[in-house]
């Protein structure tokens, strides 16, 4: 690539922006999801037995499978952003797309999962 003073964006540094985009939506998610998936207020009725998905088990294994589907969805979105996705930035764009639907998807299923109750 020629330096002529144009304001065109390199491939590598496009590239790192996908990779920290994606690498925020990776934080943030698993933040949301573990502060889900081990509240601090009673996330369920004080009843004996308790219902299916409030027990510490349930939560943290809930929790344990959408951070490891997460992160393999970020790893997948990082190697195509890092190899594929320099000549072709939709693709990267489509991979940081579904990176953050699985994000989204994922806290939705560990809210619903431990019968998430406001604390307020």
């Amino acid at each position: 690539m020629t330096d002529d003073g144009s304001t065109a964006v390199s491939r590598g540094a496009r590239a790192r922006w996908w990779v920290a985009l994606a690498t925020v939506v990776l934080v943030v998610a698993l933040a949301a999801i573990w502060l889900v998936a081990v509240p601090v207020g009673v996330p369920c009725p004080a009843i004996y037995p308790p219902p299916p998905g409030c027990t510490v088990a349930d939560r943290a294994s809930t929790g344990v499978l959408w951070t490891i589907i997460i992160a393999g969805v970020y790893a997948g979105s990082i190697a195509l952003a890092l190899t594929v996705g320099r000549r072709r930035w939709w693709l990267t764009g489509a991979a940081m797309v579904i990176l953050v639907v699985v994000a989204i998807v994922g806290f939705g299923v560990v809210q619903g999962w431990i019968n998430f109750v406001t604390p307020y």
